[in-house]
């Protein structure tokens, strides 16, 4: 039986807890109807407490929510009268905590630096570097391999040269991590990730695989030349090591199984920086900027027309990084706004409940519900 029209699940699964509201078409215009959370518990799987939260959002309405025989959001019903089906279901998941990143290189300038500035625009926390140099110690590399527990390991060095002769140093560094990663167990390595000099790229590959440390994944160099950054290859390629992690969370399959075709399920984080973009072109903006105050991050967006992307940078949070000098007034946040930080421009627009990455996941499905529940409950224009 085809599903009742305005009800429309959305779900967040953050690193501690799982969120849920519910959306109604009331008079034309759909609201936030409900929302609940539950803390996320080690020995259940995200599916079984999406599936509490559910069933217990449910028994503050009075409505079923839950489908018991598939232990699911309830989507078909045999009597839509009293048991009325959800129209849509929408799941936005950052499972997991940040990538740990391990970055290895020729020089603490130059590349190791662009790389760095690349790795900010990801879910991605640097624990430590390699440089190479006389004193570099397998053993001791190794060691650090184990108790640090890095996600990735990055390669970087060099600009783009055909030139052998500035292969050479790369390949030494590499031919010493796939000998410290050839000492760990297969479980243990972390995915490596080559980022330098595009013309070494194979040498390096290579020479980690000869010295018996597994596969290298090679992609643009994030500087190429002097003074010239390549950032976005890099970064893509941590947000989707990221999303493969968080997929191997227990219970993720299941969770995405729910969301209803054809939408998929996405991080909330790109639901927020899709959210920034919408709301810049939905008013007019010449450029937006947003905050997503997430629990162990905080993510700022940079939206700008006829530009291709957005610019995306991590921090931890309460800090405001020289990195973001340059940036627009905020004038978009989910969270607690952080006025000692960024002071409330004459204009804004502010979700207190952090619930608009939820409500902006909904957008693959029903963008005018997103629109209209973000207008009517999360996001009131203010200041004027």
């Amino acid at each position: 039986m085809s599903a009742t029209p305005g009800s429309i699940l959305a779900v967040g699964i953050e690193l501690s807890a799982i969120r849920a509201c519910l959306l109604e078409e009331v008079s034309g215009t759909y609201r936030v109807a409900a929302w609940h959370t539950l803390p996320r518990r080690k020995d259940a799987s995200l599916a079984a407490t999406g599936v509490d939260l559910c069933r217990q959002m449910g028994e503050r309405l009075d409505r079923v929510l839950v489908d018991e025989a598939t232990a699911a959001p309830l989507v078909t019903s045999d009597d839509s009268v009293r048991f009325p089906p959800l129209q849509h279901i929408a799941v936005a998941a950052s499972p997991r905590p940040h990538l740990r990143i391990w970055i290895a290189g020729l020089s603490m300038t130059q590349s190791m630096e662009a790389t760095y500035e690349a790795l900010c625009g990801s879910p991605a926390h640097v624990i430590g570097y390699t440089v190479l140099g006389a004193d570099i110690n397998t053993t001791a590399l190794t060691d650090a391999i184990v108790t640090t527990a890095p996600d990735i390991l990055v390669i970087v060095g060099g600009f783009d040269d055909p030139d052998p002769a500035t292969h050479r140093l790369l390949v030494e560094l590499s031919r010493l991590i796939g000998q410290a990663l050839a000492r760990l167990a297969p479980a243990q390595r972390p995915a490596v990730i080559y980022a330098g000099n595009r013309w070494a790229a194979p040498h390096v590959a290579e020479a980690v695989q000869a010295a018996g440390g597994g596969a290298v994944e090679s992609v643009a160099n994030v500087q190429p030349a002097p003074g010239v950054a390549h950032k976005t290859a890099l970064a893509r390629a941590c947000h989707f090591h990221y999303w493969r992690l968080s997929r191997r969370t227990p219970g993720f399959r299941e969770i995405s199984r729910w969301v209803t075709p054809p939408g998929h399920i996405t991080s909330l984080e790109s639901a927020f920086a899709q959210l920034v973009q919408a709301w810049m072109e939905l008013h007019g903006l010449p450029e937006l900027h947003g905050l997503y105050c997430a629990p162990a991050w905080w993510l700022h967006v940079w939206a700008i027309p006829s530009q291709l992307g957005l610019n995306m940078r991590y921090i931890e949070p309460q800090t405001r990084p020289s990195a973001l000098h340059g940036w627009p007034p905020l004038q978009l946040v989910s969270g607690d706004w952080p006025v000692a930080l960024w002071p409330q421009p004459e204009i804004f627009w502010w979700d207190r409940s952090s619930m608009a990455p939820l409500l902006a996941s909904v957008g693959q499905l029903a963008p005018q519900a997103m629109i209209q529940g973000l207008r009517a409950d999360l996001l009131r224009l203010r200041g004027q």
